[in-house]
């Protein structure tokens, strides 16, 4: 998820250099999400409102969207974008995504487009490479979680930042109350490295990394 953050600036200089100007990001979202032929996971043909087969490009074309809106959507950092009726339930499945409710957060989280993208939108459980925690609930802070594992090295601010899960390399995702900025947490050294600008910028990466997977496994039928 380091990589996609990385990337930027030269996804955003190739988007640059197209002369006419496309659907907007979210228009493309919207066609990814609401245009579904199941049988495109198993290799057939996908077709779009007219009719007409929708070749890998502008599927390859949409996630590459979603990733390019996940890392660019700035000018107001910490807001979320308008995403798609129950958006992430498509991909992840309705039992597989988890939304929250008030109750659950700490009252540390005052950002209120995270609580509202929390609570309207959710998580998936378990969307490689993050992965929530759905027993630890309400949602704990770093200080919290620090209380109940000593051995760990807190970074400042712990009672500001709020513990949504891991990654697979065991590092922790964390987002700043106050800001809703994403960070991960390093529990070796305590130290904090920023992530993504907010969570619904987490949940567009993680659908279009599981996106690019299913394109790939599209493309390969015979890979193990």
């Amino acid at each position: 998820m380091h990589a996609v953050t990385g990337g930027t600036t030269t996804m955003r200089d190739a988007a640059a250099d197209v002369g006419t100007p496309g659907p907007s990001l979210l228009t493309r979202v919207r066609l990814a999400t609401t245009v579904e032929d199941p049988s495109w996971t198993r290799g057939a043909a996908r077709r779009g409102p007219a009719g007409c087969d929708r070749p890998s490009l502008w599927n390859t074309s949409a996630l590459m969207s979603c990733l390019l809106l996940a890392v660019s959507h700035r000018t107001e950092p910490g807001t979320s974008p308008d995403l798609p009726p129950r958006f992430l339930d498509r991909e992840f499945g309705r039992h597989r995504v988890t939304r929250f409710e008030d109750i659950d957060f700490p009252g540390t989280l005052t950002h209120e487009p995270t609580r509202r993208f929390l609570r309207e939108t959710g998580l998936p459980e378990d969307a490689h490479p993050f992965r929530l925690d759905p027993d630890d609930l309400p949602l704990p802070t770093l200080a919290e979680y620090g209380e109940d594992h000593p051995e760990t090295s807190l970074p400042a601010d712990a009672e500001h930042l709020v513990r949504l899960g891991r990654l697979a390399d065991g590092t922790h995702v964390v987002v700043h109350g106050t800001t809703g900025t994403v960070l991960t947490w390093r529990t070796p050294d305590g130290t904090l490295h920023p992530l993504l600008s907010d969570v619904s910028a987490l949940a567009l990466t993680l659908w279009a990394l599981r996106r690019a997977a299913q394109l790939e496994a599209v493309q390969e039928p015979g890979r193990p």
